[in-house]
């Protein structure tokens, strides 16, 4: 799959972090850094003395420090000029956590930094969430507008539901499509975990479903939390929605289409069960 992110933009947003004053490792060590991302104990040392990356790269950027600011940029481990979208933006992204750089107003200031290149390929890095009042960006096409954007508070949730936008996106092959309605399955189990309770949602046959089983502990949510005539009407499309999602995951002619309905029944899914839990504006009666 080509990349959209062109090695223009991504050099002009290595230029900028070598010549700001901001380092792309933040407050932590280069190789502290990129442990995050990489395992570093599994990439070649390009330092004969060393047996891989972890321990030429604390070498040369902790204990002597003989490497150029922008050398991550350049180095073929990594290879960012080069990698995938959802490679480069996921290190973007990583240049701006809480852990990694913990003042809010600096990481926002870097973001929009990166947003101003990233623009002109379709791509920007948003507030998705926050971790102790501080924000957690994630990558999302430009243009992208879904109701209800911000995160549904449940971390599993949020980050598979962002997880599988990305993967909507960016997907080309048929085996790509089909990724997304197993992500979509992952975030109708996750979702169903954090909301089902055996005590007040009973299943008509009155067996207690299993952790994985979604369908059925979606089920029983909707029938329990939206009985009686007022309530019609939405559970009919709770159920429909389900339905929709559980349905074209098993599709094997995955295209565009079928992955973009899939998610779209999926997030509907999971955007009722916040409205119903009080995580949307007022909470649902």
């Amino acid at each position: 799959m080509s990349n959209e992110i062109s090695e223009v933009t991504r050099r002009a947003i290595a230029d900028f972090l070598t010549t700001s004053d901001f380092a792309w490792c933040g407050r932590l060590a280069d190789d502290e850094f990129l442990a995050r991302l990489y395992d570093l104990t599994e990439l070649p040392s390009t330092d004969h003395r060393y047996r891989n990356a972890a321990g030429d790269i604390h070498q040369h950027c902790v204990n002597n420090n003989d490497w150029g600011n922008d050398w991550v940029f350049y180095d073929s481990r990594f290879n960012l000029l080069h990698a995938s979208d959802e490679d480069f933006l996921r290190f973007l992204c990583e240049t701006v956590h809480p852990v990694v750089r913990p003042d809010p107003g600096e990481a926002r200031k870097l973001a929009d930094a990166y947003n101003k290149e990233l623009s002109s390929d379709g791509w920007s890095l948003g507030e998705v969430r926050q971790i102790s009042g501080r924000p957690v960006f994630a990558a999302s096409k430009v243009g992208h507008v879904e109701v209800f954007q911000e995160p549904t508070g449940w971390a599993k949730v949020d980050r598979q539901l962002q997880e599988t936008r990305f993967r909507l996106d960016t997907a080309e092959t048929e085996e790509q499509f089909q990724t997304v309605g197993l992500l979509c399955r992952e975030v109708l189990i996750s979702v169903t975990q954090e909301v089902f309770d055996s005590s007040r949602h009973k299943p008509s046959d009155g067996v207690v479903p299993s952790e994985t089983d979604a369908k059925r502990k979606l089920e029983a949510i909707f029938e329990s939390d939206l009985k009686g005539a007022a309530n019609e009407e939405a559970s009919a499309h709770a159920k429909a929605a389900v339905r929709l999602a559980l349905a074209l995951q098993h599709k094997r002619t995955a295209d565009f289409k079928t992955a973009a309905l899939c998610a779209e029944g999926t997030f509907s899914v999971v955007n009722m069960l916040a409205i119903m839990t009080g995580r949307r504006g007022r909470t649902f009666n």
